[in-house]
């Protein structure tokens, strides 16, 4: 089918290597492309790179130095996540970048390595381990949640797909490991499936698989389907199926049905399987990709068959789905970027045309709104109109592809239908269909309103407006308005469930109608507020409050009271334009402070302030409350004292705000009030009083003595405020040898006068010694507080006042020494460790005999490295607690100081050591012999195999492999014993590597690496006759031929040619420049047209002749035959032409000839011309009549001439008249003669005398004039015979008189008197034959007229035996008006008797 008509179209995008990716990097673990928007390419050479292609831009990628062993580009925003393996471990450690604002956003150490990891939403990665699957989100501080472990059937498989549904509540992990034994080349797919709301996993064979909705019929939910492609070997047999399937059917809902479909692999794809698969949500298509590039399509609903092709040639490893235009984009191993689209156009033509299914392409066009089911359409609502299914014909109306049934017929068709009592009318059915629908057009809208109008349920209008199901138009505003009053709150409430914008225009809309808004502003504001649509309330209030109206003084502060609260910044410029001059100033003051706006808070404040104090209102409490919120306390009782309002002085401070009394006070000293006044308003407030700023006022303005009674007063209540007691101790009080002025003394000095704190401490007992001592430290007297640690035998406080504070440790060893208490040497050791200090720290902790530390303990030692003392340490811990810890740095000390034997005995003793973790840290940390002995006490095979290698002992090391029986084990012993050059038993590893598919190539990488090559193909030959042998170490055996046994590579090729994998073996030949096996494989692999371009490109060592027409003659790309044509006339010109023979059928032969003309070498193709001129074409005709005419083989050319006519025939003739050859010109007059030139012809056989052509030319052009002008010629030239010649051969032609007046006046009577008998003898013979035909002309119309005589005699005799009869009409011809009589009546006159006739029988007498 021709790819114009194809439904699915196929694009090449892009190509890697156009951007710069290098082949070796476009691989299935270096390429990610989560969505169609970015291309993500891991680089490792030259340098380590990651490589962002984004799709909107393919040809400006962004190259950054990172090193990572994988990275993946978020599906939708510019956002990296990297993994690398941590070194020396096998975790691996995830980063997130974001790439625009250059910041990290999370990163995690995974404790185990992640195998595979995808987007599988724009906010979550999917990480897979070798047992686990886990989440990650990119937002918060969230680690990885595990979702669930691996199944079974899952291990030791590769992973190539991880999927989340939807709604997120079911996830699929796909992965694919080798087939069977008999037929390991099919690679098994497969599949977990498992439910997050059940924590079930379901075990199932897929190679592909992907999560799609579909609304089922009935049901308003969409249904979450799952679709998975498998490719199995059972029983012998290849069985291919396609599935789809519910998940999570909902209960009391109608569901999908479970549908299957085959997947028919070609033949020369049986060993093909699918890679991937994605979902068309546009289209509900699905589409199956295979390895070998084939795509398969599929409908979601039915799992109806719609396409297959070959969409590539190399195999594809990756595919992401192109949402926006419904297909997927893929990349192949080439490097390409193809995107497969539906061919709109052509798509419902195809279902309906090629497959015959009708109902597919019907479905189709309405899901996808596509063309070409117009008719179909058409046909089917008619159908169900004839059987009065109403409702599906609404339904179809509804959904009809490009709405061609959305049209006034169609409202019309349901309004003739007779509506059934009882039953819902035909039209209402198809506009509630509609409405289900969406929105439904101006004809619709018009006709639906006029039936509800009509009812009187004009509500459901108002209903329909705000849903925005209706289009307005004027006839349906014409319709609506007369008599109708909106309930204009419901639309408001209803606009702004769906559109606010729209609300905010149609509540103007409400603010401008005549006779006022319908709502009021403020309720309006409120339906705005109750959803929290700020921003459209301001917008709706700033509009309606321009005239600034005193009545609206509340809803201008309301507008400035939420802005302040949530957009301070519009606030703001409300303000700083002047809008509004009516709201209350001292809220908005408040609320302007509070949104950090000072300098508008001040504005209004200032304002407020100076207005009140202006209007010296009699009830002060407005300005009090200004004043005291924006701190004009000085100006508020500066106020009040001059206009004597010394009650609201006395009331601010007792009851709205004591702590300002200070500064009150303060003013009032300033304004000279009375002590009297003063003294009574301080002891009003008492305890309320902040002391220590009064204290200030009085004591910059020297009246400090006014607060003696206020101060003892407090004192004698108990107060402890170190203020009061300063002031009183100022005043030489006499309380000073109380307990609590104690310790307020040396308080007191510690803040006021810290050299004598020391004399205090000494001299003074009866004090809070921890209280004050704290205090000391805080206030960094050290010296002073250890003292007093010390002297109230508070030990541990005291030595870490000297580890703390003073920082010395020799002190505090001194003073533990002193004191021998455990907890005073473990906060000594404490700080030693601190310091670094660690064997003398690992020495206070034995004397502490403390074994709560020891995790700080060791990682203090690794530090130091002093693991002698550690072992002590250790010992002494091990007798307190039992660890894990203990036991395992116990063992990693011993290894650290070489006591292999302690090693030894102590993991043969009861212990909670973590062996293995010790293991694999002596390992990580080169203690190879320690490790030995650890590993091989556990019978971790592995780990002990690769430590012998560590150790260069090989022998041990493949003994140990042996029993781990580890692909990765068996790796890393081969790779150590090449690197030692212990091939035997690298060889004897290598074996058991090269039958994982995966490992192959690393292995061969890494022997070629070393230069080891014989003993690589030693391996791999080895490989050949192992029972698990697959197609990789075939190839992988052809490609080192190729690299360096080039002798052994043809016959390698030709023996195991099934069992290669072609494409990547002509890739190594190809660099190697093999090319006679270059072209052997590509015959193999049925590529003949780079099987042909090798040969000619690399004759000398690939042509050979019979191959090479045996390849040419199946090759797709026709301009390789001419190719060929120029590669043999430049190399074999001799065989040319049995190349062309081979080709006749194929080629242009006018190509071919111009081809030879242009080279010179039309000869040399005379035997093909001539072998295909049967076809008659011009160019050949013409090459071979010009080779004729060169060679003046005159018979061959009037052969050609005369079977093969299209050529230029005058152009011919003209080039040989003038030929030196008489048989030339002869062809020449010949041509002309044919082409019907006869003068011309006559002329030119005139001059070669050639006057029997002359005589054949003029016979055959039937032209009397030529004939007998030819005569005249001959007489002049005086040739009687050839006059006496052409009288015969011109015979017909030459008329007899003028042949007999030229003989007779020329005296040539004798010349033509032959001619005078044959003319003479002709016409007598003419004149008897026409006698001859008259008489027998004259016989037959005489035997004619007795016939008819007969025959009237024979009627008049059975005209007398007629019975009497009623006289007979005259018969025609007689009676009157001439002619013949009526003949007399028979016997008398007797009536009756017929007339007779007037001729016939004779008549018979008178009667």
């Amino acid at each position: 089918m021709a790819a114009a008509n194809a439904p699915i179209t196929m694009k090449e995008v892009l190509t890697l290597p156009s951007v710069g990716i290098n082949q070796q990097f476009i691989t299935f673990t270096n390429v990610t492309m989560e969505s169609d928007k970015y291309i993500c390419v891991r680089e490792t050479a030259p340098q380590n790179s990651v490589v962002i292609i984004d799709m909107s831009m393919p040809m400006q990628p962004l190259r950054r130095p990172i090193t990572a062993d994988s990275a993946l580009m978020n599906p939708d925003s510019r956002i990296l996540a990297l993994k690398a393996q941590v070194p020396g471990t096998t975790q691996d450690h995830l980063q997130i970048f974001n790439i625009e604002a250059k910041a990290k956003l999370k990163s995690h150490q995974m404790p185990e390595q992640v195998a595979f990891w995808k987007w599988i939403t724009l906010k979550m990665l999917g990480l897979v381990t070798q047992n686990s699957v886990y989440h990650w989100s990119i937002e918060g501080d969230s680690e990885p949640v595990k979702m669930f472990d691996r199944t079974a059937n899952l291990a030791n498989n590769q992973i190539i797909n991880y999927k989340c549904s939807p709604n997120e509540k079911w996830l699929v992990l796909i992965g694919i490991a080798p087939g069977p034994p008999e037929r390991a080349q099919l690679v098994k797919g497969n599949m977990q499936l498992f439910s997050v709301d059940q924590q079930r996993s379901q075990a199932l064979e897929a190679h592909a698989a992907s999560f799609a909705q579909f609304k089922v019929p009935g049901n308003e939910n969409p249904s979450i389907l799952i679709s998975f492609a498998s490719k199995s070997f059972n029983a012998g047999q290849i069985t291919s199926k396609l599935h789809v399937i519910e998940l999570g059917a909902q209960p009391g809902k109608p569901s999908f049905t479970k549908k299957q479909a085959d997947l028919f692999f070609p033949p020369d794809f049986a060993d093909d399987f699918p890679v991937a698969m994605q979902v068309s949500h546009k289209f509900s298509l699905i589409y199956v990709i295979t390895k070998l590039g084939l795509l398969f399509v599929y409908d979601l609903e039915t799992a109806s068959a719609i396409y297959r092709n070959r969409i590539s040639p190399d195999p594809i490893f990756l595919t992401s789905e192109a949402s926006s235009v419904g297909g997927f984009y893929a990349i192949n191993r080439r490097g390409q970027v193809l995107l497969a689209t539906v061919n709109e156009a052509t798509i419902i033509p195809f279902i309906s045309g090629q497959l015959n299914n009708l109902e597919l392409a019907v479905n189709l066009a309405k899901r996808g709104n596509l063309p070409g089911a117009e008719e179909l359409v058409v046909e089917r609502f008619k159908e169900l109109f004839a059987q009065t299914k109403y409702k599906e014909a609404a339904e179809l109306a509804a959904e009809s592809p490009q709405g061609i049934l959305r049209t006034p017929d169609t409202v019309a068709k349901f309004q003739s239908v007779p509506v059934q009592a009882g039953q819902t009318p035909p039209l209402l059915q198809y506009f509630g269909t509609l409405l289900t629908k969406g929105k439904l057009n101006s004809y619709e809208s018009l006709e639906l309103s006029r039936l509800v109008v009509n009812q009187n349920k004009k509500n459901l209008l108002e209903n329909w407006l705000a849903e925005d199901k209706l289009e307005c138009s004027e006839e349906l505003g014409d319709l609506v308005k007369v008599g109708y009053t909106p309930d204009y709150m419901f639309l408001l409430q209803t606009i702004l469930r769906t559109d606010p914008q729209g609300a905010v225009n149609f509540a103007l809309m409400m603010s401008q109608m005549e006779g006022g808004c319908p709502v009021d502003f403020n309720t309006i504001t409120d339906l705005f507020l109750q959803r929290n649509l700020i921003r459209e309330a301001t917008a709706f209030l700033l509009d309606v409050l321009k005239p600034n109206l005193p009545e609206h003084a509340f809803l201008q502060t309301k507008v400035l009271e939420i802005n302040l609260v949530t957009f301070p910044n519009v606030a703001d410029a409300i303000l700083a334009n002047g809008m509004f001059s009516h709201y209350d100033r001292p809220r908005v003051a408040q609320l302007c402070e509070k949104a950090g706006l000072f300098i508008q808070s001040l504005k209004v404040a200032l304002a407020t302030k100076n207005f009140l104090m202006e209007a010296k209102l009699p009830d002060a409490r407005p300005l009090i409350n200004v004043c005291d919120r924006f701190g004009f306390v000085p100006d508020l009782t500066h106020y009040l004292y001059t206009n004597n309002m010394l009650r609201y002085i006395e009331g601010y401070v007792q009851k709205v705000n004591p702590g300002n009394a200070p500064l009150v006070v303060g003013q009032l000293l300033d304004d000279e009030c009375p002590e009297d006044f003063i003294k009574g308003l301080i002891l009003s407030v008492r305890s309320l009083l902040p002391v220590e700023p009064l204290v200030e006022e009085c004591e910059k303005r020297n009246r400090l003595r006014l607060l003696t009674q206020f101060l003892e007063h407090l004192v004698s209540e108990g107060s402890q405020d170190v203020h009061v007691h300063n002031s009183l101790v100022l005043q030489n009080s006499a309380f000073s040898g109380n307990f609590n002025l104690q310790n307020l003394l040396i308080l007191t000095a510690i803040k006021a006068d810290p050299s004598r704190v020391m004399d205090y401490i000494n001299r003074l007992d009866n004090f809070d010694g921890p209280a004050v001592g704290e205090v000391a430290v805080e206030a960094q007297l050290y010296e002073e507080a250890f003292a007093i640690f010390k002297k109230f035998n508070l030990n541990v406080q005291a030595v870490d006042v000297l580890l703390d504070n003073v920082k010395s440790i020799e002190r505090s060893v001194e003073f533990a020494f002193r004191v021998e208490e455990d907890s005073v040497w473990s906060q000594v050791a404490k700080a030693q460790l601190r310091e670094g200090l660690v064997s003398d720290a690992i020495e206070s902790f034995i004397r502490a005999e403390d074994a709560t530390h020891f995790l700080e303990v060791i990682r203090a030692t690794e530090d130091a490295n002093v693991y002698d003392d550690l072992v002590r340490y250790l010992l002494m811990v091990r007798q307190k607690v039992k660890e894990p810890k203990v036991d395992s740095e116990l063992i990693y000390a011993y290894a650290k100081i070489d006591r292999l034997g302690e090693i030894e005995e102590f993991i043969l003793m009861p212990n909670v050591a973590n062996l293995p973790n010790v293991g694999d840290r002596l390992y990580d940390e080169a203690l190879y012999e320690a490790a030995k002995i650890i590993y091989a006490f556990i019978s971790n095979w592995g780990k002990l195999a690769v430590t012998l290698v560590k150790l260069q002992q090989f022998q041990g090391a493949v003994d140990a492999a042996r029993k781990a029986n580890s692909a990765k084990t068996w790796k890393e012993v081969c790779f150590a014993c090449v690197d030692a050059e212990e091939f035997r038993l690298a060889q004897i590893c290598g074996l058991n590597v090269i039958i994982q598919v995966d490992d192959l190539e690393e292995v061969s990488e890494f022997y070629q690496n070393r230069g080891c090559f014989s003993e690589l193909i030693s391996l791999m030959e080895s490989g050949l006759g192992l029972e698990r042998a697959h197609m990789g170490i075939f190839t992988e055996l052809g490609v080192l031929y190729a690299r360096y046994r080039y002798e052994k590579l043809m016959e390698h090729i030709k023996l195991f040619s099934t069992r290669l994998n072609i494409p990547k073996l002509i890739r190594a030949c190809d660099e190697q420049q093999h090319w006679q096996e270059l072209t052997y494989l590509y015959i193999q692999y049925d590529e003949f047209d780079n099987a042909a371009t090798t040969v000619m490109n690399h004759s000398p060592e690939a042509w050979e002749h019979m191959q090479f027409k045996d390849i040419v003659a199946k090759v797709a790309n026709v301009e390789l035959y001419y190719k060929a044509v120029h590669f043999y006339l430049q190399e074999h010109p001799d065989l040319i032409n049995d190349l062309l023979n081979v080709l006749a059928l194929r080629l242009d032969h006018t190509r071919v000839v111009d081809i030879m003309r242009k080279a010179g070498q039309l000869r040399l193709i005379k035997p093909y011309m001539v072998a295909v001129q049967s076809n008659n074409v011009s160019a050949v005709n013409e090459a071979l009549n010009e080779i004729y005419v060169e060679e003046e083989d005159y018979d061959r050319l009037r052969e050609s001439i005369d079977l093969h006519d299209s050529f230029d025939q005058i152009g011919l003739a003209q080039k040989i008249e003038k030929h030196e050859l008489v048989e030339m010109r002869r062809v020449a007059a010949y041509i002309y003669k044919k082409a019907g030139r006869w003068k011309q012809s006559i002329a030119l056989s005139k001059k070669d005398n050639m006057y029997k052509d002359c005589m054949e030319t003029a016979s055959q052009s039937g032209e009397h004039d030529l004939a007998e002008q030819l005569l005249v010629y001959f007489i002049e030239q005086g040739k009687k015979e050839c006059f006496a010649t052409c009288l015969f051969v011109c015979y017909d032609l030459i008329r007899p008189d003028v042949a007999l007046e030229l003989a007779w006046i020329h005296n040539m009577l004798d010349f033509a008197f032959p001619y005078l008998l044959q003319f003479i003898r002709e016409y007598s013979g003419k004149v008897d034959e026409l006698i001859k035909d008259k008489l027998e002309a004259q016989k037959e119309v005489k035997a004619k007229e007795q016939e008819d005589k007969d025959v009237m005699s024979q009627q008049n005799m059975y005209a007398q035996l007629l019975p009497l009869a009623l006289p007979a009409p005259p018969m025609p011809g007689m009676g009157g008006g001439g002619g013949y009589g009526p003949p007399p009546p028979m016997g008398g006159g007797m009536p009756g008797m017929p007339p007779m006739p007037p001729y016939g029988m004779p008549p018979m007498g008178g009667y």
